[in-house]
């Protein structure tokens, strides 16, 4: 009894230090992206704050003074209410390849999808733009593919999903953050409510090929085991979820809310549920995660399939011949797994 109460003595003050620190740094950062001025006045008032909260800790930790933590319960309440009451909005001045909104329309097994972007890429942020407006039937979905795109190492990858229909057409979504016209994407900012979330739908032409103008990046395409009716409850599961997303916006999270909420929906599409794994957080990894769950081909191994499935090489070589629709989609999967 004696080193329980010696442990907890020693534990819940380090503990409760440590959540007064967390808590100063997460309102430092809702200053800092939210505060309505420059960054160089909403990084001064984010360390201002931080400074204030350090000192506080301080002359509680000297004094044992709890008066120390009651002057700072005051603002830091005041700017979670703030953080709390910051709603996203689909009325913002967007970058080009976020400007419109996916949504879709379905009568039967036909299929109305508007705003399927479909650019041509110049440079990396050149493009022609064009948007369009397909029709599919869901009788004629074949598959569903995965594509991890690797930038900055392997523990971490965006995902995207490609749709395959019999007659060769596909159509990739991407669940990712809206940019606006002078953002970039930030894992941190991801924790503060600083993007929307946005499902766009686009020609594979334009999503994969508009790589090539980052020369340090990877694509890697994975066949997946799902049969036409589990591809078909995933596109529509996706797609509601445009709909939904284009009349009430939600924030984009690092965490809970980003490209592997894909990952849950193909799960939940092949009666799998949802199984919790360390990989969902390291998306880098999301392929030895559907590996282990059985969804890619258990006849090869998955250092196999990695190396099958760099396409990258075939998406430019797709480009220079300048193939589009099913003919640059075919191109870009020959020699990877079925």
């Amino acid at each position: 009894m004696a080193l329980m109460q010696n442990l907890s003595l020693r534990v819940l003050p380090g503990l409760l230090i440590a959540g007064l620190l967390l808590a100063a740094a997460f309102a430092a950062g809702v200053v800092w992206y939210h505060a309505p001025s420059g960054k160089l006045i909403n990084g001064t008032l984010a360390l201002a704050w931080f400074a204030f909260a350090l000192a506080c800790i301080a002359v509680y930790l000297r004094r044992n003074d709890w008066r120390a933590l009651a002057a700072l319960a005051a603002p830091f309440a005041a700017i979670l209410m703030w953080f709390i009451l910051i709603e996203p909005s689909n009325d913002r001045v967007w970058s080009p390849e976020m400007a419109r909104l996916l949504t879709y329309m379905r009568e039967g097994d036909a299929l109305t999808v508007k705003n399927v972007r479909n650019f041509n890429w110049t440079g990396p942020k050149t493009a022609d733009e064009r948007w369009e407006t397909r029709r599919y039937s869901l009788t004629q979905l074949k598959s569903v593919d995965v594509l991890s795109l690797y930038w900055k190492g392997p523990r971490i990858a965006h995902t995207y999903f490609s749709f395959v229909w019999q007659d060769g057409e596909a159509l990739s979504l991407s669940v990712e953050i809206r940019k606006e016209t002078d953002e970039s994407y930030s894992p941190v900012a991801g924790f503060f409510k600083a993007y929307e979330l946005s499902i766009l739908a686009g020609d594979e032409r334009d999503f994969y090929g508009w790589r090539i103008h980052f020369p340090k990046e990877d694509i890697q395409l994975f066949r997946t085991r799902a049969n036409s009716g589990e591809a078909g409850k995933l596109l529509i599961a996706l797609l509601d979820a445009a709909n939904e997303r284009a009349v009430k916006p939600v924030f984009y999270n690092t965490l809970t809310e980003n490209c592997t909420t894909e990952v849950w929906m193909l799960t939940d599409a092949m009666g799998l549920g949802a199984p919790f794994d360390w990989r969902l957080f390291a998306s880098g990894y999301l392929p030895e995660f559907l590996y282990d769950l059985k969804l890619l081909d258990g006849s090869r191994r998955i250092e196999d399939l990695r190396a099958a499935g760099h396409v990258m090489p075939r998406v430019r070589a797709a480009l220079d011949r300048d193939l589009t629709g099913a003919a640059f989609s075919n191109a870009i999967r020959e020699g990877v797994a079925n």
